[in-house]
């Protein structure tokens, strides 16, 4: 953490804040559904042939994060755009902490950012290869694409083959440490495989229909991060294999006729390792995060569903645990590959974008639109829910939230913070507060 804070001043500044802002009325308690009803299938040898012959394609190209950290080669700014964030600056004050991107990635309308995760959510330490890292997860609408009505994201209005090329999903790695540069660096996340002329290659992240992958939300656990592929599950990477390659083209990716391999312009890769999809269930990926209470045993995957309307949320706005194993992998049964889940709820909350969780308590983040009137007119909501007490309760929330993440920190008197980030170009900030203003 760049700052800190003693638990006195949180008091002082929540029961301030508490006086100057009335919560909004509380949701129902999500329902308990049957855990036994959700199955996991993971899988990570599908790669294994693909991943070994990329290791010696790429020989001497691996690259550690403390290594891509240090070639970070783009700023982060102060919070801007403050009206986006201002109802969480009424609520916790100065205390509201964040940055924004550099003019490129806040304005740009090709990419848009849904996922986020911190190191706080893989290690105990909250460190990754000594850093304290946020990492945000961006998807690509195509090239040239633009936003007719500014703030809001339209699909694009023009053929799949005007676009292209589309470029899959891209992770931010941000540094947010005192002993580190302000900065950050974009690495093109994709899939290995072997080509028909036997040779190691990779591509995007795509859809069956050629588009990018949503990414609507990340999790972090160990070494691995956890991107959710909405009808297809999750796609697994590993921060310990990322390769250095070439920045000759922005419009190739993948090995070239030359042998050389390239990732539109991106310097970095990181190649898909696993794969986990639903088995029973039915589930689908929207967002997620992890959990790491206390309890060991307790530590789990949390995946959730977006749900667009009322009637959809009533059945299908669902969260569900997955409990994690020792190997930071999820925890399979005696086949080595399914995984049963601990814990299933039905939110019944409409437009959720994100959660948090730690301990079994939980947040979750939902939007409210774009479209006509001022930006205050579609604050998101952020919701409150401690699964062992029964409490929920209800807050105004940023403009345009997508992901959160639970920055926990074990140093005594030191606030634990909730993380979120918001979408609209020109309206994007990374933003954090103390989670004890928010339950």
């Amino acid at each position: 953490m760049r700052k800190r804070f003693t638990l006195a001043c949180l008091t002082a500044l929540t029961v301030a804040a508490s006086t100057a802002l009335v919560s909004t009325p509380a949701s129902a308690a999500p329902a308990t559904l049957n855990p036994a009803n959700f199955t996991l299938d993971q899988d990570f040898s599908l790669y294994n042939n693909a991943l070994a012959q990329l290791d010696t394609a790429l020989t001497g190209q691996k690259r550690s994060v403390s290594q891509v950290m240090a070639a970070a080669n783009r700023t982060r700014g102060a919070l801007c755009n403050q009206p986006v964030w201002q109802p969480l600056k009424n609520r916790s004050g100065a205390d509201t902490i964040g940055f924004c991107w550099q003019t490129g990635d806040d304005d740009t309308p090709e990419w848009y950012p849904q996922g986020l995760a911190t190191s706080r959510e893989s290690a105990a330490n909250g460190h990754f290869d000594g850093h304290q890292l946020v990492a945000s997860a961006w998807y690509h609408k195509g090239v040239g694409v633009t936003s007719p009505d500014g703030r809001c994201p339209r699909d694009p209005e023009v053929p799949l083959s005007s676009r292209l090329p589309v470029k899959g999903v891209r992770i931010s790695l941000v540094d947010w440490d005192a002993d580190f540069a302000n900065t950050y660096r974009h690495l093109l996340l994709v899939e290995p495989y072997v080509d028909s002329a036997g040779k190691a290659n990779y591509r995007p992240l795509l859809t069956g229909g050629g588009e990018s992958l949503h990414a609507g939300g990340i999790a972090w656990y160990g070494q691995y991060l956890y991107v959710m592929d909405t009808s297809g599950g999750l796609r697994v990477f590993d921060f310990s294999r990322i390769y250095s390659v070439a920045t000759d083209s922005a419009t190739a990716v993948g090995r070239q006729a030359n042998g050389t391999y390239q990732a539109f312009n991106y310097a970095y890769v990181m190649p898909q390792v696993g794969r986990v999809s639903s088995k029973t269930g039915g589930l689908r990926f929207s967002f997620g995060t992890v959990d790491r209470g206390p309890a060991a045993a307790a530590k789990a995957l949390v995946v959730a569903e977006y749900a667009a309307d009322s009637t959809t949320a009533a059945t299908k706005s669902r969260l569900v645990r997955f409990p994690f194993g020792a190997d930071s992998r999820l925890q399979t049964g005696a086949d080595g590959r399914t995984v049963t889940a601990v814990a299933a709820y039905n939110t019944g909350y409409q437009q959720m974008q994100g959660v948090a969780a730690y301990d079994g308590i939980y947040w979750f983040a939902s939007s409210n639109g774009c479209r006509g009137g001022t930006v205050a007119d579609h604050y998101g909501t952020l919701r409150h829910w401690n699964s062992k007490t029964g409490r929920t309760a209800a807050y105004t929330w940023a403009f345009g939230p997508e992901d959160l993440s639970y920055w926990h920190d074990p140093t005594e008197g030191v606030a634990d913070y909730l993380w979120t980030q918001t979408e609209y170009l020109g309206n994007r900030v990374v933003v954090a507060v103390p989670q004890a203003d928010w339950d």
